[in-house]
């Protein structure tokens, strides 16, 4: 199913496959007149940047898109890959998408409050519940607001797994938390949630943290199981805590200018790939999960599933008050309706 598509829908768009005007970053070539749907001899462009590593499995669904894109368009239109924030961070890539410097990226970033706050803690209860709100009408008029206001779309997203927490001591419960020294990110929505939960949020650049939770400037951090080991912090962490307190994918975000300036067909293919890369992502980080948990737990760590239930009651206020902030009372009950749906 095509993932929360956007804007106007593909029947209202301006182009001539003939004389696609963008700013430049198609590429060149000829352009044979391909008539009424026919065939296009001229080529484009894609730079598609990223904070994900190579071997990461959002990484590996990027790679599914690119051979996916330039197999179906008979590398008529090429994807340049460019990982692990080598154009710059995350704000500065945007900016490059909002301008078509570059025409994609992946990021946790998806443009706006009301898509970025669906993080808020316990509130979706796994990546397909991103989907499933993302592809309803409410994702799909705040799509329809990023291209208007930013000139930018979502048209995926790269699955990564729920954010848990490492430490040095066992955590059962939110009690066993109190004023401990985490590392998380500043981002009001999740110091709120640790100091709801008596933690101590600590802000701390994410090149830093290995060299923090080492010398114990810092007792604990919060990532995605993936990130925890490609990062290696269970070599300075003793236990995993699968408190599973946000699910946050990844955006695939694209220059809606340089988007619809495609021919139809390989418009097509471009949305059909991201969805595949999707899929693909999620079927390799499904794959790794139980690899990367076993090799976790032979270097000595102890994984811990705590009471949930209790997490989730100690956040309550978070997601209320930020949410209907944010969306108001009424949409926020919506969305916490399908946030937890049976899917």
């Amino acid at each position: 199913m095509r993932k929360f598509l956007l804007a106007s829908g593909l029947s209202g768009l301006l182009l001539v496959a003939s004389a696609c005007s963008g700013s430049g970053d198609e590429g060149s070539g000829d352009s044979s007149d391909g008539g009424d749907g026919g065939e296009t001899s001229e080529t484009f462009e894609i730079t598609y940047s990223t904070w994900a590593n190579e071997g990461e499995p959002a990484y590996q669904g990027m790679e599914e898109f690119k051979k996916i894109v330039e197999e179906e368009t008979d590398g008529n239109v090429t994807v340049e890959l460019f990982p692990g924030n080598e154009l710059g961070s995350t704000a500065e890539q945007m900016e490059q998408v909002k301008t078509n410097t570059i025409q994609m990226m992946s990021s946790g970033d998806p443009g706006m409050d009301e898509i970025e706050y669906l993080s808020l803690p316990y509130l979706m209860k796994s990546n397909e519940h991103w989907s499933h709100v993302l592809a309803s009408d409410i994702g799909e008029e705040w799509n329809e607001q990023l291209v208007s206001e930013e000139g930018v779309q979502n048209i995926a997203i790269l699955p990564r797994g729920p954010r848990v927490v490492s430490a040095n001591d066992p955590i059962e419960t939110p009690e066993d938390m109190k004023g401990l020294k985490i590392r998380a990110p500043e981002v009001d929505y999740y110091i709120e949630t640790f100091d709801a939960l008596g933690a101590s949020p600590t802000p701390m650049d994410f090149g830093e943290l290995y060299n923090g939770l080492q010398t114990g400037v810092v007792d604990a951090q919060e990532n995605p199981l993936e990130t925890i080991y490609a990062s290696g912090f269970q070599e300075v962490q003793d236990y995993i805590i699968n408190t599973n307190h946000m699910f946050k994918p990844a955006f695939v975000t694209v220059n809606d200018e340089f988007l619809q300036s495609l021919p139809e067909d390989y418009r097509e293919t471009v949305m059909d790939a991201a969805t595949k890369g999707e899929e693909y992502a999620k079927e390799q980080l499904d794959a790794s999960a139980e690899e990367m948990r076993t090799e976790i737990e032979d270097s000595g760590v102890e994984f811990i599933d705590p009471d949930v239930e209790a997490f989730k009651e100690a956040t309550q206020s978070v997601r209320d008050e930020m949410g209907t902030e944010i969306w108001g009372e009424d949409l926020y009950e919506q969305i916490t309706e399908m946030g937890q749906e049976d899917l």
